[in-house]
């Protein structure tokens, strides 16, 4: 399937470094890690908007790493 990827996976990962965010290789075709991707987009802005000073900061790579590993049943990874 790599012959078939619009933007090389090393592009990819120098933006998401040069912007400061996690990289997260995702397929429209497959479905793989669409729903991770807007999960983790959804909640950094759900805690963005309600933040409290004493509240524990969201990391969303941590987030994205931990969703990663876990195993479900219609996983592509």
């Amino acid at each position: 399937m790599s012959s078939e990827r619009v933007i090389r996976s090393e592009d990819g990962e120098t933006l998401a470094r040069e912007y400061g965010v996690p990289f997260l290789e995702t397929s429209a075709k497959t479905g793989m890690n669409v729903e991770l991707a807007f999960l983790a987009i959804a909640k950094e802005l759900k805690y963005r908007a309600g933040h409290q000073a004493d509240e524990p900061s969201f990391q969303i790579r941590d987030y994205v790493e931990s969703q990663k590993k876990r195993s479900s049943c219609c996983s592509f990874m």
